[in-house]
């Protein structure tokens, strides 16, 4: 586990809102690719396993990043499959989440009216 620092802390608790559990703490990793992100503001490829993760760091980075006046985040994800189940999550854990998919063209007016109006912190893109 790395240093803890007023950053970590802070992604920290919103992980822990996130998943529901106070006792939750990062992967391996996972914190250095939020802090590249949310912190550093770089491009940052993750490539993990299925389970690692990966929803929390786009998610703890979002709120972060929308916490300190950002806009939304945008996700490419070529798995549709998962898409409902990441929407879900999200909004549990206090992200405004919303898709796009070829499954939902009827709804994509309204999710880009949504994006527009700043009530979306993350949409989800697959194409």
């Amino acid at each position: 586990m790395s240093s803890t620092t007023p950053a970590r802390a802070q992604a920290l608790d919103v992980l822990r809102v996130l998943v529901g559990r106070a006792d939750a703490d990062f992967h391996e990793d996972q914190f250095e690719a939020i802090e590249a992100l949310a912190d550093e503001h770089r491009r940052t490829l993750v490539v993990q396993r299925t389970g690692w993760g990966k929803s929390a760091v786009y998610f703890v980075a979002t709120l972060l990043l929308r916490r300190r006046g950002m806009g939304p985040t945008i996700l490419v994800s070529p798995l549709l499959a998962l898409m409902r189940d990441q929407v879900a999550a999200a909004e549990r854990a206090g992200v405004r989440a919303a898709s796009i998919n070829s499954v939902n063209p009827l709804e994509w007016q309204d999710v880009l009216s949504r994006l527009h109006a700043d009530e979306l912190d993350v949409l989800l893109v697959s194409p």
